[in-house]
């Protein structure tokens, strides 16, 4: 028994550490679950993933390479370690269910769009590596434009995706790179992003043959 309750003491002083590592720490691969809108129609699972929380704070916003890199290059669809940002995943569920899948329709040319508020918390660690709040700001974006990764928020690509691949689930990717910000910080301290909240994430698309004109909506919060 003392065995035991030695286990589940390390396994919840493990857990309280996680809690405690880290603004969001314990929450920087989350999924939720959005429910159809209509009955039998397509249902959604959004996995918020992928952030990068420059720790310290010193990009450059003409890099492509190196650790203060902001710039994106050919086929590059991550968030960049000098900026920062987030990866968010969306698999669509019940699709070749709906009548015009089952007709064998096209796409009519829809792509799918996603957006999401954002904030960012910013300021300066003292020299004992400490976060001084008393610097700190928030940088909030509203619904603002996530990118897309790549041709996978084409709604023909994904319908082919389906078609070719009949024992799998797929969706668009998307994701953001931010662009920088400006921190000031006092001598000796240095910048920091403490951390990222992502709330009101929406996923949309206007296709009339299979997809309809749909948006998949979930407050989060996500954080990192």
């Amino acid at each position: 028994m003392p065995r035991v309750l030695g286990r589940l003491a390390l396994a919840l002083f493990a857990g309280a550490v996680l809690v405690l590592a880290g603004p969001g720490s314990a929450q920087a691969d989350t999924s939720v679950e959005i429910p159809a809108p209509t009955d039998g129609g397509i249902s959604a699972t959004v996995r918020f993933h992928g952030a990068v929380v420059p720790q310290p704070y010193n990009p450059d916003p003409n890099a492509a390479f190196g650790p203060r890199k902001c710039q994106l290059i050919y086929h590059d669809y991550n968030p960049t370690p000098g900026c920062g940002g987030f990866s968010l995943g969306v698999t669509l569920h019940n699709v070749r269910s709906q009548p015009g899948y089952l007709a064998g329709l096209p796409s009519t040319g829809g792509y799918f769009s996603a957006s999401a508020d954002t904030a960012r918390t910013f300021g300066c660690l003292r020299p004992d590596g400490t976060f001084d709040h008393g610097t700190s700001f928030v940088v909030r974006t509203e619904q603002m434009p996530l990118s897309g990764v790549y041709y996978e928020p084409d709604s023909n690509w994904l319908l082919g995706q389906l078609a070719r691949y009949p024992d799998q689930d797929y969706g668009p990717p998307f994701f953001v790179n931010f662009p920088a910000v400006q921190v000031n910080c006092p001598e000796g301290m240095t910048a920091t992003q403490y951390g990222l909240k992502v709330t009101n994430v929406n996923i949309f698309i206007d296709d009339a043959n299979v997809f309809g004109t749909t948006t998949w909506s979930t407050p989060g919060p996500f954080y990192a």
